[in-house]
């Protein structure tokens, strides 16, 4: 039996990061349902979806050191990451959708907003963000052999955890906006400039783990792989 090997950086820096995020959505929540706002219960809910996402993430990197030795996972165990990134990828533009949405439905309907408990949310959860990318920052996956490649994984792990800052500094600088100067609209028109910008990086990443999974120059998986060499 292959010995299981030890975590790499993406797989720790995406545990914790999956740590954090889960007491900040939590956080979230229950100030939404303490202070009786619909924005932060949507907001706790969002990261919630980005909880899942690298919940994914951490699924990915786990089942790829699991079964990368494993007979029938040996060949194919690599391509986890990138089907997780994917996978996240899918998510994320889920989530752009939904952000969109709701920011279409507050601009024709307006909804009081608590601008001083907002913000302070808000600067907790950008917070949280830059610290989690910074946890999540570029490190080469290296196969061995002189090889390295892309982490497909981390890198959807990183575009979510920057998708969730982008909307955490958008809605601070519109809750700023909103409580010095009226401008209570500037907070959905926010959240359809976010979503804009978080459909494009998904579409990004659903290509580029889509050609990792598929190979766009048609060669077969176990040569990306890089076998250093071995030929059956």
């Amino acid at each position: 039996m292959a010995a299981i090997a030890a975590p790499g950086h993406g797989e720790r820096a995406a545990a914790i990061v999956l740590a954090l995020t889960i007491v900040t959505m939590l956080a979230e929540i229950a100030a939404g349902w303490w202070t009786g706002s619909m924005a932060l219960l949507a907001d706790g809910w969002h990261m919630g979806m980005h909880a899942a996402a690298m919940g994914v993430a951490v699924f990915a990197y786990r089942f790829a050191r699991r079964h990368a030795g494993v007979g029938r996972y040996a060949v194919g165990a690599h391509r986890a990451p990138d089907l997780g990134a994917f996978a996240n990828a899918v998510m994320l533009a889920v989530i752009a959708v939904l952000v969109a949405g709701e920011s279409a439905l507050r601009l024709v309907s307006p909804e009081r907003i608590d601008f001083s408990t907002a913000l302070i949310v808000a600067v907790v959860g950008l917070g949280v963000n830059l610290l989690s990318a910074w946890l999540l920052r570029d490190a080469p996956h290296d196969h061995g052999c002189g090889h390295q490649h892309r982490d497909n994984n981390r890198e959807a792990a990183f575009v979510h955890v920057l998708s969730d800052a982008l909307t955490s500094g958008l809605a601070i600088v519109a809750l700023w906006c909103g409580r010095q100067y009226g401008l209570a609209w500037l907070d959905p028109l926010m959240g359809l400039v976010g979503a804009a910008v978080i459909l494009r990086w998904s579409a990004g990443q659903l290509r580029r783990s889509a050609n990792a999974l598929l190979t766009a120059d048609g060669a077969p998986m176990p040569e990306r792989a890089g076998e250093c060499g071995h030929h059956h």
